[in-house]
């Protein structure tokens, strides 16, 4: 509302609007502020990172054992089964083997952004994060730019888990379906590879202690930002 004879409005407490406007804005910039350094500490990267591969490691764990279990999967029933009691089963992941990795893919992006960001936090600006190379979840490309040294068979999984990341551990079929391949399900088509994902499975697990130790280190190194650090636009 306005008071009779004067020049500057109130609101119903009585406080000048222009006032509530200011604090509203500091709060809000103080807010911003808050977000752009927990993108700005490679710690937050890290937490990500564990958490993620913790779930990955769950899901895998999960999907070997209904893979021992038939039937025990949501929504599925056994008419007969039998296994040897001498056989000891392969690990596959089961079902959710796509989801596993999708969930370790995004467990590998978090360190090897944690370790640009620790290295170069000009990443963060004050609306947001630049763009990564490519889409984001290009993995060889952010270990590149991270400086984690892979082998090629490793570069080589880590295009797979990119692909993974992007669509196959979401989607049926990418959204461009020029990235659909051979070794991908479809309807009618059955896929025939010569790579056990247990393999593939302890291969991430072995990157991503490479790559956690390579974050760690670079933490150890890294100087604090300082309170009033300001974030480039």
């Amino acid at each position: 509302m306005r008071l009779a004879g004067l020049g500057t409005n109130f609101d119903d407490s009585g406080e000048p609007e222009s006032t509530i406007i200011q604090v509203r804005v500091s709060h809000r910039e103080d807010w911003l502020q808050r977000v752009r350094f927990t993108a700005a500490q490679p710690a937050s990267w890290l937490r990500h990172a564990r958490t993620l591969r913790q779930a990955a490691h769950d899901l895998w764990a999960s999907g070997n054992e209904h893979e021992r279990n038939p039937g025990s999967e949501l929504g599925t029933t056994v008419l007969v089964h039998w296994s040897s009691p001498d056989s000891i089963p392969i690990e596959t992941g089961g079902s959710t083997r796509d989801v596993c990795f999708m969930l370790f893919g995004f467990a590998l992006e978090n360190l090897a952004k944690g370790i640009i960001v620790c290295r170069d936090p000009r990443v963060v600006t004050r609306g947001g994060l630049r763009k990564w190379h490519g889409s984001g979840h290009d993995l060889p490309r952010l270990f590149d730019r991270a400086a984690i040294s892979i082998s090629g068979d490793e570069r080589e999984l880590l295009t797979e888990i990119a692909r993974t990341t992007e669509w196959k551990g979401r989607y049926p079929v990418a959204m461009d379906f020029d990235k659909v391949g051979g070794q991908d399900r479809v309807f009618g088509h059955t896929v025939v590879s010569n790579v056990w994902p247990a393999d593939q499975y302890n291969t991430l697990c072995s990157i991503f202690e490479r790559a956690k130790s390579t974050l760690v280190e670079a933490l150890q190194h890294a100087p604090p930002l300082p309170e009033n650090y300001v974030f480039e636009s």
